[in-house]
Formats: structure tokens, C-alpha cells, sequence
């Protein structure tokens, strides 16, 4: 009973913290982090990574990746003053990419056989650089900070174990996820304009979330889940479709044509 009492009450809390809420909380609670820190953390567990990890060192493999990566850096501005890309491919069947503040890319090997091609590849590069520069990896740090505030001046009481963790399921639900698909869908469409203006096929971006829907596995409903399900971000990819063209043909007519073989 008090788990059916508590559900609407929590979720309703964590539906109070809208926006505005939480840009306020943002800068009430002094929760901002300057690039340069965020850069050199981020620096330091990619390194941490390349010790933990195998890298590739097949040469022909290298040299795809990072022709492709390359391709897309090139178009790409970082806001925080990012000039030089260090791109890494480790030896990994995870159908997997990242890239992180301060110009870092990591790409699994497993990746490639769902990205078949170059411009499917360029796909996922574009996403992962998109996140980097519309700063989602400092946003969601805050986010997280600012759900652990919220539980704290909620006044609920930390002896009962229960009350706190429904009150955190429910921040989850009904904040920090959605917050995260947003970022997914932002990154979707920006990494669509970055491989648009590096010369890449847009259209195979498709293909790709419909190569990655092909795998199957147990998938959670996107209301509880961190990224759009695999048929919205289709749906959001070729909604933004002429335009990323219309890009593409002005990159074309710009002797932007990339050939990783």
C-alpha cells in the first residue's frame, strides 16, 4: 500500500523539475564545471582506458577508422577550443563508440560489423562528436548532481531506505531520462550535419539504426530508457533528411568526397 500511495507522489515531484528549475538549481548549487577541468578528467580516463584496453594494431583497421574520424573533425568546432583529435580503435567485439571533452574518440572493432560502410561509420562518429560539442557529458554531471540536491532538500527522511529510493526512481523516470534521450536526439541530428558537410552519404545514417535494430536483443521501453527507441530515431533521421542533403551536395560541390577504404 505505501508503494502504490508513494508512485504518483513521487513522480510528481520529479515532474516539478522543469527546465528553468533546474538551469536555477544549476546556479544556485554552483555546480558548473570549467572545460579545462572537464578536459583534463576526461584526458585522464581515456588514458586509463588505453591501459585497460586492447588496442588495435592492425593497420589497415587503424587506418579506416581514422580516415572517417578525420573526415568528420575536419567540419567540426568545438566550443571549447578543441583543435587536435586523438583517435584510438580498440580491439573489441562491443558494438560500441564514444568520444569525450578535449578531443578524444574511441571506436570498438565490434562496431564495424554493424557499420558496414564509411558513411555508416561517419554515422556514429558524428553522434559521438555531437555530444562533445553541445556539451551533454558536463550537462548531465549536473544532472546528476542536481537529483542528488533535490532528494536532499525534498526533506525526506534517510532512515527509511525505501522512501529515498522510490524518490530517486522517480527522479530518474521522470528527469534524468528524458533529459538523456533529448541529448541522444540532439547528437542524432547534429552528427547528421557533420557527416553531411564532410561528404558522407546522410542517408545511410538510416540504414545504420535500421542494421542496428536488426540485432535484436532485449531492449527497454523508451520511456526507461537513456536513448530513443531504434524506430524514432529513424523516424527523427529522415524527418532532418533534405537538409543534411542539401548540405551534402554543397560538400560535394566543394571537392569534399571521402574515400575510406
Amino acid at each position: 500500500m505505501r508503494r502504490v500511495f508513494l508512485a504518483p507522489l513521487l513522480l510528481g515531484f520529479a515532474a516539478m523539475l522543469g527546465c528553468s528549475t533546474i538551469q536555477s538549481l544549476s546556479s544556485l548549487a554552483g555546480l558548473g564545471m570549467s572545460d579545462e577541468d572537464l578536459n583534463k578528467a576526461a584526458a585522464e580516463a581515456f588514458e586509463d582506458l588505453k591501459k585497460k584496453e586492447t588496442i588495435e594494431t592492425n593497420a589497415y583497421i587503424n587506418r579506416y577508422v581514422k580516415c572517417v574520424a578525420n573526415n568528420i573533425v575536419e567540419v567540426t568546432q568545438d566550443p571549447t577550443g578543441v583543435k587536435q583529435w586523438e583517435i584510438v580503435v580498440f580491439r573489441n567485439n562491443a558494438v560500441n563508440a564514444f568520444a569525450l571533452p578535449g578531443g578524444k574518440i574511441g571506436v570498438y572493432t565490434g562496431l564495424l560489423s554493424v557499420a558496414k560502410n564509411q558513411n555508416q561509420l561517419a554515422a556514429v562518429i558524428g553522434h559521438e562528436v555531437g555530444h562533445v560539442i553541445k556539451e551533454h557529458g558536463k550537462a548531465r554531471m549536473q544532472m546528476s548532481q542536481i537529483a542528488n540536491v533535490a532528494l536532499e532538500t525534498a526533506g525526506m527522511s534517510t532512515d527509511n531506505a525505501m522512501v529515498i529510493q522510490a524518490v530517486g526512481l522517480g527522479a530518474q523516470y521522470g528527469v534524468l531520462l528524458p533529459f538523456s534521450r533529448s541529448h541522444e536526439s540532439e547528437a542524432d541530428e547534429v552528427g547528421l550535419k557533420l557527416m553531411a558537410m564532410a561528404g558522407f552519404d546522410p542517408q545511410e545514417s538510416v540504414t545504420l539504426w535500421q542494421n542496428m535494430a536488426a540485432m535484436g536483443g532485449d531492449k527497454p521501453p523508451e520511456m526507461m530508457s537513456t536513448h530513443p527507441s531504434d524506430q524514432t530515431r529513424i523516424k527523427d533521421l529522415q524527418s532532418n533528411m533534405a537538409d543534411a542533403l542539401a548540405l551534402s551536395q554543397v560538400a560535394k560541390s566543394q571537392g569534399k568526397n571521402p574515400s575510406c577504404q
